[in-house]
């Protein structure tokens, strides 16, 4: 199992996980195809194009917070959904 599908599943177990870092975020968002931002008020922005869609993710400490992993989880599967057709 490579780390991009070790970080999915970690990624989709439920509850939602709030100990996922903002670097296994990041390198998500770039497996998905996604542009990742930075700079400006101490935050990154997790960007995709093709839906115009851009989630700003505040820095506070190493992890994400769970409402930034529910947002990153729709986005996601709006991909792969999108991605399928």
């Amino acid at each position: 199992m490579s780390t991009i599908e070790k970080l999915k599943k970690k990624f989709y177990q439920k509850p939602v996980r709030n100990d996922m870092t903002i670097d296994e975020i990041v390198r998500l968002a770039k497996a998905y195809g996604c542009e990742v931002l930075t700079g400006g008020n101490h935050q990154i922005r997790i960007c995709h194009r093709a839906s115009g869609r851009i989630i700003p993710i505040p820095r506070h400490g190493k992890n994400v917070k769970e409402a930034y992993v529910m947002e990153l989880r729709e986005l996601f599967d709006e991909i792969e959904a999108n991605s399928k057709e």
